[in-house]
């Protein structure tokens, strides 16, 4: 996306804040589970951050995949700093093909940026046509379960999150966050409701499809993220192609 392009730097400084270190990874990695030996397909990998996370956890295989040349351009320069076989390439997250099966496809903040019900499915055919059967999808998004009262500012993180009223399908989520270092990062998503995540998903093909409430590292005091937590404005997500499909 052009967007990601003139804050690229920003959006991956970003990545460092707390509340994404201390909820939004530790939700996505207990999703994703023991990578090692696992290839991996990063779908709007941004910058590569959890690309690398993940090949340094053992993941066999990693390619990422992202709309903006800015993003990509981040990733490659931290793969040629320190190599780690990870592959990268400019594409729509939607039309993914021919890279062969993996193991996992993770998408973190993907599915929040289909603006209706047929673009949510042509991301989610891309998801499953590109996992081996018995495959899985894991992702974190923006919670579509938010109720309309409850977007708001986060003044202890930064973070400012509010929805085009009145709420309907395709209603523009706008993000604001602001990095320890240099520039707000302003960006829109898209609001599609749980209802229609768990039919398109359905209809894809996937089995076990579920929205997972985030959440802290296990054994982490949640006391600092009290007040995020229960009022999170995002979530995981789940999904499998089933074997023999």
């Amino acid at each position: 996306m052009a967007e990601y392009d003139a804050i690229a730097d920003e959006y991956a400084a970003s990545k460092l804040l707390p509340w994404r270190t201390q909820v939004e990874q530790p939700t996505l990695f207990g999703l994703l589970g023991d990578v090692r030996g696992k290839s991996v397909l990063d779908l709007a990998c941004g910058d590569g951050i959890y690309a690398r996370m993940l090949a340094d956890r053992g993941a066999s295989r990693m390619h990422g995949v992202d709309l903006s040349s800015g993003m990509i351009d981040l990733a490659r320069r931290s793969e040629a700093a320190r190599p780690r076989g990870i592959t990268y390439s400019v594409s729509d997250a939607a039309d993914v093909r021919g890279l062969g099966g993996f193991d996992l496809v993770m998408a973190a903040y993907l599915f929040n940026y289909a603006q209706d019900r047929a673009q949510l499915r042509r991301m989610a055919e891309s998801a499953y046509r590109n996992l081996v059967p018995g495959g899985r999808l894991c992702g974190v998004n923006d919670n579509p379960r938010t109720s309309p009262g409850r977007y708001r500012y986060y003044p202890e993180f930064s973070f400012i999150r509010y929805i085009e009223k009145p709420q309907r399908e395709g209603s523009t989520i706008t993000w604001a966050i602001q990095p320890d270092t240099g520039e707000p990062c302003i960006f829109d998503n898209f609001w599609i409701p749980p209802g229609t995540y768990e039919a398109v998903f359905a209809e894809v093909g996937f089995k076990e499809f579920r929205f997972v409430n985030a959440h802290v590292a296990p054994g982490a005091d949640p006391t600092p993220f009290s007040d995020f937590l229960a009022d999170c404005p995002i979530c995981g997500i789940s999904a499998m192609r089933p074997l023999g499909s």
